[in-house]
Formats: C-alpha cells, structure tokens, sequence
C-alpha cells in the first residue's frame, strides 16, 4: 500500500486513510491563541505546523462510503504550501490503488462546506463537468448549503461547479438531523467549525470509529477547549465538543481528524480531556 494511504478495520468495516497533501499552519492564527496562550505554550506555538489533509472510505456491508473528497490545488502564492514538497497522487488515483473503485461508492458524507473537504467532488469544466462519484448519494449538512446561497448563485464559483452541479443532478441530500446510512454508520450534526458540520459514525462487532472531520484540527485542541479557529461559532463548537468527548469516551471510540495525523482516542483527564494516539494502522 502506498505511503500516504493507511487501513485499519473497524469490526466488519474496513477503513482507508488517504492523505491527499500536507499543508503547514500558524498554530496562533489557526487556534486564535492570545498572547498568554503563546507565553504558557511557547515550544507549541514556535512551530509552523504541518497537518495532513485526508479523505477515509469505509467499505461496510452493502455500502462503500466516502468521508471528504479533497484536491490539493492550492495556488503557487499560497502559504499553507510546504518549500519543496510533493503531494501524494490524487484522490481517485490513490482510491484506485487501495482497491476502491469510484463508480462503486454508494454515499460521499462531506463534513462541511471548506474547499479542502469537497473539492474533489467533480472533474471538468462547464458542460463537461461531472461527479466523480456518479453512482453516490452526497450528503451536506443544511445550515452549510443555506450560508453557500451567494456563492451558488455564480455559475463559476467552486461552490456551483461541485455542490451545486449534484444538487442539480439530484445527487445531493441536505442533513439536518441523525441519518444513518448503512447498517451501524451514521451521519450525526455537530454545528461549530460551521453551522453544518457533521461528523460520521461507524460501529461494527463492539468497536466504533468517529469520522470527526475539522471537530478538532490539532490535537493540543483537545486538552484546550477555548483553542478553535477564529471563523468558528465558538458556542455552538463547544457544545459540539462536550457532547462528543463523552460519547467518545464512553464508547472508547476510535478518532480520524481530516487534519490530525494519528488515529487517537480521547481519555478523561481531570475535568478535561487529551487525544491519545493510538497504533491501529495495519500494514
């Protein structure tokens, strides 16, 4: 298997990880760190971060299932860009070296409405322009596709080109409450890093995997719940957070981020949380 593509099962559901490329980031900007922040974590806030940019499939009985379809095709001038680095193959040639065929992909979940989760979702441009999942219901969350109204209404805005050409097609289901998709995966609302995101829920012979999308974007997040991007509904996201830590807990969950290397738990420390990695990846 390709370095940048990683499996694990998840009982009967088998899991791909595929990092479509690395980005880097200023932790203070990303995180909204106020100078006391920087003070108290100084070695953390030094650093320019590099995180990852995944896409996970879920191959689960009768369904083969697509969290975040994302391009790297961020321009030259960028400053997420890493000097010198090279992404890994797209997403439909790395589908199609783990063994997945993309005209056999039954249901796309994108967990929110930000370029790097949906991207991906078609090929070609104008009238050449089609999904690149022909044969899959996509799934958005409501509140993402009532704020996107402006930008649907310009027929060349990357909004219109993906999104919008699937719902012209009639391939794409807006969510707005718990839906489940297969036999033991399902979409659940968690509003904050935007008012639609969702994140995905698999669970099969007693073991349970979060798709948790932008949930958290780092893991120091997770001990600091007052850390979020300066774009997020700070109050919805936290009540987002709270209310997953604990089922995340409770069912002593696996956790893929879009943006977080490592497959991690949370573990309840104190009062609070941590994100504990954990070695599930098979070879």
């Amino acid at each position: 298997m390709p370095h940048h593509i990683r499996q694990l099962a998840v009982g009967a559901i088998q899991t791909h990880i595929i990092n479509i490329g690395d980005v880097q980031e200023d932790l203070v900007r990303l995180l909204g760190a106020t100078d006391g922040d920087v003070a108290a974590h100084p070695a953390l806030f030094a650093q320019t971060a590099r995180l990852p940019i995944q896409s996970i499939h879920l191959a689960a009985p009768g369904a083969s299932i697509l969290v975040d379809a994302g391009a790297y095709d961020y321009p030259p001038d960028s400053p997420l860009l890493i000097p010198g680095y090279t992404p890994p193959p797209d997403l439909l040639t790395s589908l199609a070296a783990a063994g997945i065929d993309a005209q056999a992909i039954t249901h796309v979940v994108i967990t929110h409405a930000h370029g790097d989760h949906f991207n991906a979702l078609t090929e070609g441009e104008g009238e050449q322009a089609r999904p690149c999942f022909p044969n899959a219901r996509h799934y958005l969350g409501r509140g993402d596709w009532e704020k996107m109204q402006p930008e649907l209404a310009d027929p060349a805005s990357l909004q219109s080109r993906t999104l919008g050409l699937l719902h012209r097609r009639g391939q794409l289901e807006l969510v707005d409450s718990p839906l489940e998709l297969a036999a033991g995966v399902t979409i659940l609302p968690a509003a904050g890093e935007s008012p639609g995101h969702q994140v995905v829920r698999a669970h099969s012979q007693g073991e349970t995997l979060y798709c948790i999308g932008d949930l958290y974007h780092v893991s120091a997040e997770v001990e600091h719940p007052a850390w979020m991007p300066p774009w997020n509904d700070r109050a919805a996201n936290g009540q987002s957070r709270a209310a997953l830590n604990e089922r995340f807990v409770a069912e002593d969950a696996l956790l893929v981020a879009t943006h977080i290397a490592e497959v991690g738990r949370i573990r309840r420390v104190g009062d609070g949380y941590m994100w504990s990695h954990c070695s599930m990846i098979e070879d």
